[in-house]
């Protein structure tokens, strides 16, 4: 089979032994697999990377001994692994088992992948649809979630790449309104595009002005940042009304100033953070998938793996969305 090889600022196809089902291990032949912000470390890597990529949706083409699904089955593969005993991975919280095994890309025709990571993609719901059911709108609809989103509510969001984007697509879906933080501006008009209702430039000198302004006379009590942005997950934290909510969904291995006393004793702000949905959540997200014309949008650029250079070089840019790859092309 071909699988891709990142690194160096290139992305190359090799040829490689195609995977074979053992146990709860089946194999899948991926239609579509979508470039994920944490690909963007593998395409920079001095080394060669053949483990990238972790997301996607196909069809189950080879099972031995798997009672889960069967061959012919279509399938979102959802991202990494799980020891699959544990109460993490038996809750459907799987994504956070500490006990990971080694996992394969999904930069390929066909992944060896755990049984009970797939989530059952009906017929009406295409391949490149499933596919953002991953990291696309996987982190941003578990925060909406749990945050308890609903019409009327007003949801600051800070970041506007695809993880922003699926948060923006997702909480219009449900009514609320919008305000969202973004610098660059292919990024700003597409949010516009998606519903946004008041869009604004974090670099505005005046952004916590703007912000209390467009939310008016009423409460801004949850947030999301899926920036990863010091900056912006401070602003998040400063903007929210006592007894408000932040999600962080953006990567950011550094750290911020919290003050316990300000921030959570006299101000009683919850903080939650937020790595995919729980996997008994795909009922919500089929309706998200069926009824929300905006997640389509989502996607601006698909490439088949004969143009994966190309591919990667448009997501590393600032004018696009989720890229999505298709391997047999």
């Amino acid at each position: 089979m071909k699988a891709l090889v990142l690194g160096n600022g290139q992305a190359y196809v090799e040829d490689v032994a195609d995977p074979e089902p053992r146990g709860e291990w089946v194999v899948v032949k991926i239609e579509s697999s979508p470039i994920c912000g944490s690909d963007k470390k593998a395409f920079l890597s001095e080394e060669k990377v053949r483990t990238s990529g972790h997301e996607g949706a196909g069809v189950v083409t080879a099972t031995a001994g798997s009672s889960r699904v069967k061959e012919g089955d279509r399938v979102i593969i959802n991202p990494l692994s799980g020891c699959g005993h544990c109460r993490l991975c038996r809750s459907g919280n799987y994504i956070l088992c500490p006990s990971k095994p080694p996992y394969f890309t999904h930069f390929a025709q066909y992944v060896l992948v755990q049984d009970f990571v797939l989530t059952p993609l009906p017929d009406d719901i295409s391949f490149d649809l499933g596919a953002m059911a991953c990291c696309a709108l996987g982190p941003a609809f578990r925060s909406l979630k749990r945050m308890e989103v609903k019409a009327f509510d007003t949801v600051l969001i800070t970041g506007l790449g695809p993880v922003g984007m699926g948060a923006t697509a997702i909480a219009k879906f449900l009514g609320a309104r919008v305000i969202a933080v973004e610098s660059v501006e292919f990024r700003q008009n597409m949010a516009r595009e998606l519903g946004a209702d008041v869009v604004l430039n974090p670099m505005d000198e005046h952004i916590k002005e703007k912000i209390l302004e467009a939310k008016g006379k009423d409460p801004l009590e949850k947030a999301l940042d899926a920036s990863g942005n010091g900056s912006a997950e401070r602003l998040c934290m400063d903007m929210m009304e006592p007894g408000g909510t932040v999600a962080f969904c953006g990567e950011n291995h550094h750290t911020i100033e919290i003050c316990p006393s300000d921030d959570f004793i006299r101000k009683n702000l919850t903080l939650i953070g937020s790595w995919h949905y729980n996997l008994t959540d795909f009922e919500d997200m089929y309706a998200i998938l069926r009824h929300n014309p905006r997640v389509e949008r989502l996607i601006t650029d698909v490439y088949g793996f004969s143009r994966a250079q190309e591919a990667f070089e448009k997501f590393m840019k600032s004018d696009t969305c989720k890229v999505l790859l298709k391997p047999w092309e």
